[in-house]
């Protein structure tokens, strides 16, 4: 009987160290929101199955001016088939839909993007490896 209690032990705490395991993962689990924002709100993006574009409301950095573009030059970045892009546009993708937490990663077809820190963006398209990385401090495209 005292084995069959210490093998019921053992099996239940086996258990419950594997149901651990899976606890962690699923904080790493991707999202599937079309609409997102970094967690301070200073970043709000747009996505699809066929791009993503995060626009920044405040930020230290300027782009070189663009003559070609007739509307809001150099307030996000995007990225779809091709290396990431400054964007121009004259609509916002700021304050669009809920904050995307740190320790979560947001998939929409092939493109995956991550906050970084309380005021940072990364997204990148996982099938070319193209994206961008946005932040009041700096910004890149890839």
């Amino acid at each position: 009987m005292k084995k069959l209690i210490r093998s019921s032990a053992l099996v239940l705490l086996v258990g419950l160290a594997v149901a651990g395991c899976g606890a962690d993962k699923q904080e790493k689990l991707s999202l599937n929101l079309d609409t997102f924002t970094s967690p301070s709100g200073n970043i709000g993006c747009i996505a699809d199955d066929s791009m993503v574009r995060c626009d920044i409301a405040k930020h230290d950095w300027t782009v070189k001016p663009n003559p070609k573009c007739q509307l809001d030059w150099g307030n996000g970045l995007s990225v779809a088939g091709g290396p990431g892009r400054i964007v121009c546009a004259g609509d916002t993708t700021m304050n669009s839909g809920s904050a995307l937490a740190t320790d979560k990663i947001n998939m929409v077809g092939p493109f995956e993007c991550q906050s970084e820190g309380e005021d940072g963006m990364r997204c990148e398209n996982m099938t070319t490896g193209h994206g961008f990385e946005l932040s009041p401090e700096r910004y890149d495209t890839f």
